[in-house]
């Protein structure tokens, strides 16, 4: 991964932060958010189709459960791969 070691972005999302990110010419961003009256950690596509790829539930308060952040690092959302096997592919370009 370009722009940050894998350690320090699940520290970083694990404390609600947001992680923008390209791989194969999309860009895509990894964030809790609240949506149907709950919260969830999400993976979504950005680019010019704007879709959901991947969609865990959280708790509302406190930070991000490490199962839950490795559950979404480990969904084969990537034509059949995760972001855990196309890793080394990834630039983050933002974290917010």
């Amino acid at each position: 991964m370009i722009g940050i070691k894998m350690d320090e972005l699940v520290d970083l999302i694990s404390h609600s932060h947001e992680a923008e990110f390209e791989y194969s010419g999309t860009t895509y961003v990894l964030q809790p958010e609240i949506s149907e009256g709950k919260a969830w950690l999400v993976i979504w596509d950005i680019s010019e189709n704007g879709k959901c790829i991947c969609k865990y539930e959280i708790p509302e308060e406190g930070d991000i459960p490490q199962e839950i952040i490795q559950k979404v690092l480990s969904e084969k959302c990537f034509n059949g791969q995760s972001f855990l096997d196309i890793e080394k592919d990834i630039t983050v370009t933002v974290i917010y």
